[in-house]
């Protein structure tokens, strides 16, 4: 039955609130909303000061806090855009970067709170970058919790915006009615001024008094004197017809002038990042933005000008908004004739992307282990033609989850395996070989000093040889690129006689361009402060790209901090996932349980603070301060290097046992649908000695940008 009553709403990813606005003058009810970011809080509260807002990470948000904060009341529908730097045109159009993943949360909460329908909304970009496989995977994941799916392309000009901004909306629904998105504003509103074009939106705003966020910068004259050359829809004029003084590229919106008798383009987020005003010689204000992106004047922006602009020009136009919420209110209604093409619930779908096709590369991966580097560059536009490792185990699990790539189990120092990989691989062009020899012989863990251990020579030790193995295979196989992993410990084993040998064998195989760090993933969205030697090699003279660090330790304000343990791991605690593979938490003795809550977040065990009957092991000696075995993640930072090994892993930050496998493999980047084999010991090993899965997509992608860019010592200026 059909009643006036409100239907509720819960805004996620919040940012502005040009979602919320547009619900809230339809006539839905906010009644919580969320993000991590303080203004977005700060503008909220100042515009919606009667709902509720959680600041807090996504990543950390839990269906229970929620419903804490709602009173227990559940949403009917959820609202929301996930940020879209990875897709976006202008940015990095980064496959790996992790906040392309952020969606899985939307998802998790959706299918917690199970509201009747959700809007989600992303930038154009995710129909076709990286193959179209981000959408595929967002439209499957909302399809598996019970909702048919509807998608498509909306521009915000149709509806009243004067502003030409091209979006993605994602409509899901549990129910059986008929939809279909809106074609144009279907009626006015009362708050929401429409307009024409950009100049009929910015007409009058200088005459206005009282006006918040009219913040005008003041241009230096070389801004200036560009400016003025800047004609109406129009950019910045080449550099060889600009005067000498004032030479420069244009600079994407910045240097663009709106044509007043049209519509602007995107407003894109950012400090200064806004085009230039239609007939005056400076940048739009963040009120001027706002105008165009339909915010009313007495909507209120909170931060210094920097934020005010990401605020506005993140943020879905109020008047797209509401269309949408129109729509969504006649389906509710069961009020729509005819139907969009939709994606059936509970039904997995293949989604082809109608842009050019991306050119696909080659790899293989020797010594791969459970498959970091098989993932990673899976996920990089590579065919993964083979993937070898000696570990049973290692076979099961690559089989599991890659059963389209083959695998060959054995020793690579061997001549018969040897044989059987360069045959099977025999006329076949290969771009990139990855892998990592086995580091037992390098790592600080394993025998690589030996200052107690009498006799020990490291060139003795087979475990060091396969490193000369590795490029067997290379030499024998060709590629243009290769990539080999290993502990830190190899640059200094000898006195550095390993890697100086290593070097000059690789540049007599015709590898001219060689070079080698230690990275920490970290700096790549790895929640794991895990230090890796990398070393890259090509034939064909490219620059090594090796790619920016990413992520800080102490980041300056507009840098992205580490990521945590806490927005990584936390939301496996929730009973619905229970169900996910290799989740099942170790048995500990009540002894070691009760030795476990005396350890403090982010400390190792400290003996002092156990009572007399816990300090002791059951053969009788003092307990000690192991660092990776009794040792508390903080949620609030990344882990440290997780060590392979049964029992190796460290303790979950706010429960008395050890991180699971499927714990210590999401600190890893590896994504769930990956399973692992063996028993729990054979699990941890494969977890820990695996390279991350994120920080192997990042150097594949930065590889493919070489190759596509020609990124040459000739032709890359410093």
């Amino acid at each position: 039955m059909i009643t006036n009553k409100k239907k509720r709403v819960l805004s996620l990813f919040t940012g502005a609130g040009g979602l919320d606005l547009g619900f809230h003058e339809c006539g839905f009810e906010i009644i919580l909303a969320s993000d991590h970011w303080k203004h977005s809080e700060l503008t909220f509260k100042e515009n919606f000061p009667n709902t509720p807002f959680l600041c807090e990470d996504i990543q950390k948000l839990s269906s229970k806090r929620i419903l804490k904060a709602t009173h227990n009341i559940k949403p009917e529908i959820i609202i929301g855009g996930p940020p879209c730097q990875g897709f976006s045109q202008v940015g990095d159009k980064n496959s790996s970067d992790p906040r392309n993943l952020l969606f899985e949360h939307y998802v998790r909460l959706v299918d917690e709170l199970k509201p009747e329908c959700f809007i989600f909304e992303n930038v154009k970009g995710i129909k076709s970058m990286f193959s179209g496989r981000y959408l595929e995977r967002i439209i499957n994941s909302f399809a598996n919790c019970g909702y048919n799916i509807y998608y498509k392309t909306l521009n915000a000009k149709n509806y009243g915006v004067p502003q030409s901004r091209e979006r993605v909306i994602i409509f899901g629904t549990r129910l059986e009615n008929n939809y279909i998105f809106p074609i144009k504003l279907l009626k006015k509103t009362r708050r929401l001024k429409s307009f024409k074009n950009c100049g009929d939106a910015l007409r009058d705003l200088d005459s206005l008094k009282n006006i918040t966020s009219h913040i005008k910068l003041n241009h230096g004259e070389k801004v200036l004197a560009r400016y003025k050359l800047v004609k109406p829809g129009c950019n910045l004029p080449s550099p060889d017809k600009l005067p000498a003084s004032i030479r420069r590229a244009s600079f994407g919106n910045t240097y663009y002038r709106l044509d007043p008798k049209t519509y602007a383009p995107t407003m894109v987020p950012g400090n200064n990042a806004f085009p230039i005003h239609p007939w005056l010689d400076r940048s739009l204000t963040p009120r001027e933005a706002a105008r165009v992106q339909s915010f009313p004047d007495k909507f209120v922006f909170i931060g210094p000008r920097k934020e005010q602009c990401k605020l506005v020009g993140n943020a879905v136009p109020p008047l797209m908004a509401y269309a949408l919420a129109e729509s969504i209110k006649m389906h509710l209604k069961n009020q729509i004739k005819g139907s969009e093409i939709y994606f059936e619930k509970n039904i997995t779908h293949k989604i082809s992307s109608k842009s050019k096709k991306e050119k696909e590369y080659t790899c293989i991966d020797l010594f791969s282990g459970a498959g970091g580097f098989v993932r990673g560059f899976k996920n990089s536009r590579y065919k993964v033609l083979l993937s070898a490792d000696f570990d049973l185990d290692c076979e099961k699990t690559h089989n599991l989850n890659y059963p389209d790539i083959p695998f060959v189990k054995g020793d690579l120092s061997s001549n018969l395996i040897f044989k059987k990989i360069i045959g099977d691989l025999k006329n076949k062009e290969i771009d990139v070989v990855v892998g990592g020899p086995p580091c037992q012989g390098f790592s600080i863990f394993g025998k690589r000093r030996f200052i107690k251990t009498k006799d020990y020579n490291p060139h003795s030790d087979d475990r060091n040889k396969l490193v000369f193995s590795y490029l067997k295979y290379v030499k024998a196989l060709k590629p243009k690129w290769f990539l080999m992993e290993n502990v830190p410990g190899l640059t200094s084993l000898d006195n550095g006689w390993f890697l100086e040998s290593l070097v000059k064998e690789i540049k007599k195989m015709g590898y001219k361009n060689v070079e080698y760090r230690i990275i920490n993933t970290a700096d790549y969205g790895v929640p794991q402060t895990r230090k890796r030697f990398l070393l890259i090699a090509n034939r064909l003279d490219y620059i090594i790209p090796w790619p920016k660090e990413k992520y800080f330790d102490n980041p300056e304000d507009w840098q992205l901090p580490y990521r945590t343990v806490g927005e990584t791991i936390l939301d496996l605690s929730s009973k619905k996932n229970k169900k996910v593979p290799n989740h099942e938490p170790m048995k500990h003795a009540d002894s070691v349980i009760r030795r476990f809550s005396y350890i403090k977040e982010g400390k190792k065990i400290n003996p002092d603070d156990l009572p007399e009957d816990l300090k002791y092991s059951r053969s009788g000696n003092l307990i000690k301060s192991y660092s990776k075995v009794f040792y508390r993640l903080s949620r609030n930072e990344p882990s440290p290097t997780l060590v392979p090994g049964h029992n190796a892993f460290p303790i979950h930050p706010t429960k008395n046992r050890q991180i699971t496998i499927r714990e210590a493999a999401r600190l890893q980047t590896f994504p769930d649908d990956v399973v692992f084999s063996g028993g729990s010991g054979s699990q941890c090993k494969q977890v820990g000695n695996a390279f991350p899965v994120l920080a192997a997509e990042y150097f594949a992608n930065h590889i493919i940008k070489a190759m596509e860019n020609c990124w040459k010592k000739n032709s890359v200026s410093n």
